[in-house]
């Protein structure tokens, strides 16, 4: 701080914002001359106590169709690294190195690009539906990309020209080529790494649910729904494990929580189609495409439900009335199918909860196994199949 304080003119800054010597008198007065605090040296201690590096986040997109669809939005973060974001980053770090005001002032900025870019990777490896390869985790993944990022943007910033963003976005597809484990073919149990748990003031973060779901769903992208233990999960979010319990007694409950809200919404819309009389066909559509954005946009959480669902059932039988009562799949299209039977639309060969059944589950599980198909693909590849049994005349 002493030498920022040397070296910074007050004329400079007064001249660049616009003001009078005596406004910034007024405001920081005192000579650190006299041995005193004030003057130049207390708006030098409040500018590094209030740094920033002007990061502002990442611009969400559509799930990643494809690995090199991933690499995009991380081609994106090096323009913005390469067209100031760097630069800044450096300022900061060097800033913040020896005082502890710029250190808190930056570090929220610095957390929030790399969960940025935490959460770019989690979404390729979603789109992909696999794991991340051992011995990586989500986490180390993210990391060295980052680092990689870092070191592509230090260099076109000494040497312009010397790294072309099409050359980055090849690396990154090429690492998470290699990185992503399409099978889980090679899932080992290993013991959670040893993790500080927060004190009794953990319980008072604004939403600790929200920050369990989150630790939940990056462990069943690293490591696959079956692996992950309760107490895998508290260390992540860093909580002891009989808070966890009192939260959510299973990791299906944890599922059920974060897939919830969401599900909600594929019925609700399904209701407002319903309301406004859209022809039975034409809901069936929409309605499932809904399903598949659902399950797309939660792949993680939507492979546990389906693995808990087809496993779990014998060792907790619980685990079925947990999900059944709250992720039913099939009741988003029951209505659906009903009022299409009543208007002569469907056919009644089948029980309607048969057909839901079929329809639904056929929508899970290509969204699953075919992480390159938008829900609408998904929908209408199940519709065309399906279909000529359940309608009585071509929709």
């Amino acid at each position: 701080m002493t030498d920022l304080a040397r070296s910074l003119s007050i004329s400079a800054v007064v001249d660049g914002a616009g003001l009078s010597h005596q406004t910034f008198h007024n405001t920081y007065p005192g000579n650190s001359r006299s041995g005193g605090s004030g003057g130049k040296e207390a708006f030098v201690a409040d500018l590094l106590d209030n740094l920033t590096v002007n990061y502002t986040g990442t611009t969400p997109i559509d799930p990643p169709a494809g690995l090199r669809d991933a690499a995009a939005p991380v081609s994106a973060l090096f323009e913005d690294l390469t067209s100031g974001l760097m630069r800044r980053r450096l300022v900061a770090t060097l800033l913040a190195s020896d005082h502890d005001g710029a250190r808190k002032a930056v570090t929220p900025e610095f957390e929030r690009l790399d969960a940025d870019l935490r959460t770019m990777v989690g979404r390729a490896i979603q789109a992909q539906g696999g794991s991340v390869r051992r011995p990586l985790s989500l986490t180390s993944l993210s990391t060295a990309l980052g680092a990689l990022l870092d070191g592509y943007a230090l260099r076109e910033m000494l040497t312009p020209g010397s790294v072309a963003t099409s050359e980055v976005a090849e690396a990154v597809t090429s690492i998470l080529r290699w990185a992503v484990d399409p099978v889980h073919s090679d899932r080992n149990s290993t013991e959670p790494d040893p993790v500080d748990v927060l004190d009794d003031a953990a319980s008072l973060r604004p939403d600790l649910e929200a920050d369990v779901i989150a630790a939940t769903e990056a462990l069943f992208l690293d490591n696959g729904y079956f692996l992950v233990t309760l107490a895998d999960i508290a260390a992540a979010a860093k909580i002891r494990v009989e808070d966890l319990r009192r939260l959510f007694p299973s990791k299906v409950d944890i599922i059920v929580a974060a897939l919830k809200p969401e599900f909600d919404r594929v019925l609700r819309l399904r209701r407002a189609d319903e309301r406004l009389g859209v022809e039975p066909a034409i809901a069936l559509q929409r309605t499932l495409i809904a399903v598949g954005e659902f399950v797309i946009d939660n792949r993680a959480m939507s492979t546990g439900m389906l693995l808990a669902l087809s496993f779990e059932q014998f060792q907790q039988p619980s685990t079925i009335t947990t999900v059944m009562e709250n992720l039913y799949l099939p009741a988003a299209v029951v209505p659906i199918l009903e009022r299409g039977r009543e208007t002569g639309v469907f056919s009644d060969e089948a029980p309607t909860i048969e057909a839901a059944v079929m329809l639904t589950n056929n929508v899970l599980f290509r969204c699953l196994t075919r992480p390159t198909e938008s829900a609408i693909d998904v929908a209408d590849g199940v519709l065309r199949l399906l279909m000529p049994g359940i309608s009585t005349r071509t929709p």
